[in-house]
């Protein structure tokens, strides 16, 4: 686990240079909007260890579930996990418990009584 971290720290600096690349690729997916805090949460709770607001698991499941995965493989696509699959499953792993956490929480909202239209 100690290495992922390493790892993560790489791929961290790698797309916190390239947010521009990031909010580009959420648009060329035609992904709808996320905030740039927002995208940052689900990108450090992706990559690193982080959590993400209720606020910003609204915005991950509005933009749909083949934009989060499509986004994800994109940055898989970095040739730094060319030789590094364990961590790719690691981290898929953790896109998918992310992506569960979050529908749960709109899930939860949605069906609450005093949750607002």
């Amino acid at each position: 686990m100690a290495s992922l971290d390493v790892y993560a720290a790489l791929v961290i600096l790698a797309i916190a240079l390239s947010g521009a690349v990031i909010v580009d690729s959420v648009k060329t997916h035609s992904c709808g909007n996320m905030t740039l805090r927002c995208i940052d949460e689900v990108y450090t709770s992706i990559f690193r260890n982080g959590t993400v607001s209720d606020e910003c698991c609204h915005q991950l499941v509005k933009i749909g579930r083949p934009c989060h995965e499509a986004l994800v493989r994109r940055d898989l696509e970095d040739p730094f996990f060319k030789n590094h699959t364990n961590i790719k499953q690691e981290i898929l792993s953790k896109a998918k418990q992310i992506w569960n956490k979050c529908t749960s929480i709109v899930d939860a909202v949605s069906v609450s009584p005093n949750a607002s239209p």
